[in-house]
């Protein structure tokens, strides 16, 4: 992809909350009192929904430089390798001696996931390691995991008004609240220039029973929303214009999906990609949703995705977009 605008180093840059996910997939609940039961299947996988969006950008040809950190041990050198071989840059991952890297325990089902999370390494990055200078090499700044990443909560606003000044665009992707509280969200959303939340998360936030009133409520806020619904498709919302993607039959979803981990995310680096790329708006949203689809089909939120080669292979795909 050519990436028209100023001439910097890196398209995208990425604060990661590297973490690797055990993704198992089996119609089981756990128990208690040394109940066993058996899963399908499992799956290592690279986790972290920063790292996720960074390696699917780097796949579909973005520059791609990432801050953060790993643990000393297997799980930290195996994100280390995957960011590498999607393209990323590495050089600001470093190794902590005390932390270990995050993890992620996922039983996985047709349409939902549990999680069980050990941050770790996930909240390893503070204030400290973000350097302004790296705004002056850098055209977008994506956030991610905002209620994951405490350290760097009460630091984004005076972070990204920084990129403003430099010319650096943001996009923001929560991702889901633990706690449930929401806090935060509408008071950094003026700083933010792409919102992509997905359903659950806009009505939460926009405090709405709708996807509608969530849309009208944080369109007040950001300048441009897209809410995530699944397989219910895509509404996105800039300015006075809206628009909705609506998956056809045949190509909405794989016919067997596997996994939704890091299916969102994988939307994200699709529309951002094209984004960034100056490419029409529903186009954006359909290179964002075939990303999506594409790592259905797979355990993880990283075996599914798409490399560029494939992107210039795919036919036109019928859905509904206006």
């Amino acid at each position: 992809m050519q990436i028209p605008g100023p001439a910097r180093k890196f398209d995208v840059m990425i604060a990661c909350d590297t973490c690797c996910d055990l993704v198992m997939s089996g119609n089981v609940r756990p128990q208690f009192k040394q109940i066993e039961q058996l899963v399908g299947d499992y799956s290592l996988e690279m986790g972290g929904s920063a790292t996720i969006l960074g390696s699917q950008l780097g796949k579909l040809g973005l520059r791609v430089g990432a801050i953060g950190w790993v643990g000393q041990d297997s799980f930290g050198r195996y994100i280390v390798e995957q960011l590498q071989l999607a393209g990323l840059d590495t050089t600001r991952i470093r190794t902590h001696a005390s932390v270990k890297t995050g993890l992620g325990v996922l039983l996985t089902e047709q349409n939902d996931r549990a999680i069980l999370t050990y941050l770790g390494t996930i909240d390893a990055t503070h204030p400290s390691d973000l350097d302004k200078n790296v705004l002056d090499s850098c055209r977008h700044w994506h956030v991610a995991s905002y209620f994951l990443m405490k350290s760097l909560r009460d630091f984004w606003p005076e972070w990204l008004r920084e990129c403003r000044e430099h010319g650096v665009t943001v996009s923001l992707d929560t991702n889901w609240d633990p706690e449930n509280r929401w806090q935060g969200v509408t008071d950094l959303l003026p700083y933010v220039d792409i919102f992509l939340p997905n359903r659950n998360e806009a009505l939460a936030i926009a405090r709405k029973k709708s996807v509608l009133e969530a849309a009208d409520e944080l369109a007040c806020h950001c300048p441009f929303v897209i809410i995530k619904q699944g397989e219910k498709g895509v509404l996105a919302r800039k300015g006075q214009e809206t628009w909705e993607l609506r998956p056809g039959p045949d190509t909405g979803l794989p016919e067997t999906v596997v996994d939704s981990t890091g299916a969102g995310d994988n939307f994200d680096a699709g529309f951002l990609a094209a984004y960034l790329s100056g490419e029409a708006i529903p186009d954006c949203l359909l290179l964002g949703h075939r990303c999506a689809v594409s790592s259905l089909a797979h355990l993880g939120g990283v075996r599914g995705q798409l490399w560029k080669e494939h992107v210039a292979r795919l036919a036109a795909t019928p859905m509904y977009v206006k």
